[in-house]
């Protein structure tokens, strides 16, 4: 029997087909989001179905590649009801306790107060506080000592 060059066969269809899911094999095992350790395996199948006077054969050319699934996410969803509104909330919990304020809340907050000038300082008029210039820290201890 004459020996099929399996590259030049159907035109290099067969060989353009294991290629490309090479590529896909290749790009599926780069991906971070893929188990490293799972097996890749690329099918081919050669059908050949010959006529009645078998002196015939028409042959279709098909390859698959069997993929690692992307890996799951995991997260946590938090669920509350607000009092005010009555609306339910649900939101992502990520490092940080349901209903407890990130420090950049918090700054965001304190600068978004209004502030306006009675008797010549500064006062927060959501609060009443003075707000001083300096913003220094009243050691209460020293000035009873004094």
């Amino acid at each position: 029997m004459k020996h099929i060059n399996i590259e030049k066969f159907s035109n290099g269809e067969l060989t353009q087909q294991i290629n490309r899911e090479m590529e896909a094999v290749a790009r599926n095992i780069a991906d971070p989001n893929t188990e490293a350790k799972t097996a890749r395996k690329i099918t081919v199948t050669i059908t050949l179905k010959p006529n009645e006077q078998r002196d015939f054969i028409t042959t279709s050319i098909t390859t698959k590649s069997t993929l690692a699934p992307t890996l799951g996410a995991v997260t946590a969803l938090g669920i509350r009801k607000d009092l005010k509104s009555g609306e339910i909330e649900v939101g992502e919990i990520g490092n940080q306790i349901p209903g407890q304020m990130s420090i950049d809340e918090v700054q965001a907050q304190s600068t978004a107060a209004p502030v306006q000038e009675v008797d010549g300082k500064a006062v927060d008029t959501e609060t009443g506080e003075i707000i001083s210039g300096s913003r220094k820290v009243v050691d209460l201890r020293a000035a009873r000592e004094a």
